[in-house]
């Protein structure tokens, strides 16, 4: 996937508009707020659902999916989010077949995201 497309730019744009409030981040965007806050989350979020697809445990991959899905669709990550959405569908179902297929998708895009979300985190506090 084209690092470009990975970021909803029309999610972005409206959460710039939305306030900040938290002292310790008061000169900070909401959204960039969110972004490092889901850069610090990721590694636990991915660490549990790794471990969930190790293990074919169903509930744990639906519930590790749809945090996931839920903080990615929050800050422009659309299509990560709508894959999400899919592999959490798979464990609600608990027919894992298409499971491991869907989890290398999600894996392949989460490699790059810090990178993609750092220099968007840049390029939001140069403006």
């Amino acid at each position: 996937m084209n690092n470009k497309n990975l970021l909803d730019e029309e999610v972005i744009n409206s959460m710039k508009e939305l306030g900040n409030g938290d002292e310790e981040y008061s000169d900070r965007l909401l959204i960039v707020q969110l972004m490092s806050v889901y850069l610090n989350n990721l590694p636990e979020r991915i660490k549990e659902l790794s471990s969930a697809m190790q293990n074919s445990d169903a509930a744990i991959i639906e519930r590790a999916a749809h945090t996931l899905k839920s903080s990615s669709r929050l800050i422009g990550l659309v299509s990560l989010a709508e894959d999400c959405q899919i592999l959490e569908d798979i464990g609600f179902s608990k027919k894992l077949d298409d499971a491991p297929d869907v989890f290398k998708r999600i894996d392949a895009v989460i490699k790059i995201v810090p990178d993609v979300l750092k220099n968007k985190i840049k390029e939001l506090e140069a403006s």
